[in-house]
């Protein structure tokens, strides 16, 4: 519209000062949108894109070399970018848990709003709100305070009940009932108490809602008892703390998510079980099944998933599980629904794995500790348990050395003991070993800088060499210490 009015001059940013040296950065993205939108001084953002371009649009943002950033609502909530306008293009969003579509929330639309003339960046701002016309008057009520915004924290009342058991801060029901008081939940259902269920006959008998706020919290405690969380003591009203408690408090675990911990894990589980335990984390419960993924399904689920798929591509489940198996290969991703669900699903995998390994040490299982110990290296450095540990290189070390070194089965180990020369016949590349040998004495640094992460090798024979004097004192500490941690 801007070029058909010949207007399109507002939005240039080419008599910025740094326009010279960010163009420059630009041009290296793998983001054709964001190149060629930049030029014309606009942005995208969204949770689709790579870390680096998002941090990248939102530095040319705050700069002033992108005049019009176009995002979705998780960059008004999460990062601090004022702007002069904000302009909310529809106020529909598709919700999982309702299936399907609901209107934008009062939070949501202040928060967005929020962003719009901040005192210390900007002298006045502007919120303009698109919108269908049945809505109008909701929002303006919404936007003149006189529709009111309720609280939502019995959804997640055991979970934060669990949060303060274990710090130690709520110890029995009647701390519980002192701390619910000072929670915007206690403030609204004193003034609104029919929204929460609660009728004004009530009110008049108990003015403080004591009887209510017994009741949530004494609801939470036996839910939590009954899922291990923690031992509610019901003749003292006591709580107890469980290690199962704390991890879920530690790792920010879900309380379903812990109840299907309980019905499902297992002291023996292969790696396709624990791939479809995890695959029904709660976290996860806004992954949807869309039929335009399908293709792209079927094809990853051959070409990048080693482990056996329950479900097919047609199930959540299934996707879950082909998401979780492409993020550990490194596979490419081309549908933009799957780069969210993915990026969505990475972002907990890795404390999930944590938490699962913690609990079966605490419980004692030897075997569920090791798989999930080998599962948490494989998610945080994405490389299989079967793949070579110099896969972690393989920018630099070709797909066809890296195969070589697998199918003849050279450990770090072996590779420690061999000169170039040796390496290089191994691999018949006369110049590979050269390059390997250095990667593998990189592998070594980290190593001994790092002796929890345990990435590299079996350590039985680092002990064996620590035990017959072959390496020197330093490496010696650092490799007893780390034998020390695994056993």
């Amino acid at each position: 519209m801007a070029q058909r009015n010949e207007d399109s001059v507002h939005f240039s940013n080419e008599n910025h000062p740094q326009y010279g040296l960010f163009k420059r950065e630009v041009t290296k993205s793998r983001n054709r949108q964001l190149v060629d939108l930049f030029h014309s001084g606009f942005g995208i953002h969204h949770a689709g894109m790579l870390r680096s371009d998002r941090n990248l649009t939102e530095r040319l943002f705050s700069l002033g070399l992108v005049k019009v950033l176009v995002c979705t609502a998780t960059l008004a909530w999460g990062v601090n970018l004022p702007a002069h306008t904000v302009v909310i293009k529809g106020t529909q969003l598709y919700d999982p848990k309702a299936g399907g579509f609901r209107e934008l929330g009062m939070l949501d639309v202040m928060q967005i709003f929020g962003r719009a003339g901040r005192p210390q960046f900007d002298k006045s701002g502007e919120g303009i709100i698109i919108t269908t016309h049945e809505k109008l008057a909701y929002y303006l009520r919404l936007l003149t305070s006189q529709l009111p915004i309720e609280s939502q924290f019995v959804n997640s009342l055991k979970d934060n009940l669990n949060a303060e058991v274990v710090l130690g801060t709520v110890t029995n029901v009647k701390e519980a009932l002192a701390w619910l008081g000072y929670t915007y939940l206690f403030v609204r259902m004193s003034l609104n108490p029919l929204a929460y269920g609660i009728t004004w006959e009530e009110v008049m008998k108990d003015p403080s809602l004591r009887s209510k706020r017994k009741s949530l919290v004494i609801d939470a405690a036996r839910a939590l008892d009954k899922a291990k969380m923690l031992r509610f003591d019901e003749k003292s009203g006591n709580f107890y703390v469980t290690d199962l408690g704390r991890v879920a408090s530690h790792y920010y675990i879900q309380y379903t998510s812990v109840e299907t911990y309980n019905d499902m894990l297992k002291r023996h589980m292969n790696e396709s079980e624990l791939i479809h335990l995890i695959a029904h984390s709660s976290e996860f419960e806004n992954i949807m099944v869309r039929e335009e993924e399908h293709q792209e399904l079927e094809i990853l689920r051959h070409s990048s998933c080693p482990l056996h798929v329950r479900g097919g591509t047609d199930d959540k489940i299934g996707k879950i599980m082909i998401l979780i198996q492409v993020y550990i290969s490194r596979s490419s991703l081309e549908t933009f629904s799957l780069v969210a669900d993915s990026a969505y699903i990475s972002a907990s995998l890795g404390r999930i794995m944590r938490a699962l390994f913690e609990i079966c040490l605490k419980r004692g299982w030897c075997s569920m500790t090791s798989l999930l110990l080998e599962y948490c290296k494989a998610v945080d450095h994405q490389i299989w348990p079967h793949e070579h540990p110099l896969r972690q290189f393989e920018r630099e070390l070709s797909p066809e050395i890296l195969h070589k070194l697998e199918d003849r089965g050279t450990d770090l180990d072996k590779l420690y003991d061999m000169d170039e020369k040796e390496i290089g016949s191994l691999i018949r590349h006369q110049h590979g070993g050269k390059v390997d040998k250095a990667h593998e004495h990189a592998s070594e640094k980290v190593f001994g800088k790092l002796p929890k992460s345990t990435t590299f090798g079996k350590h039985q024979s680092y002990h064996t060499k620590c035990a017959s004097g072959n390496i020197d004192n330093a490496s010696r500490i650092r490799l007893e210490r780390t034998v020390a941690w695994l056993q």
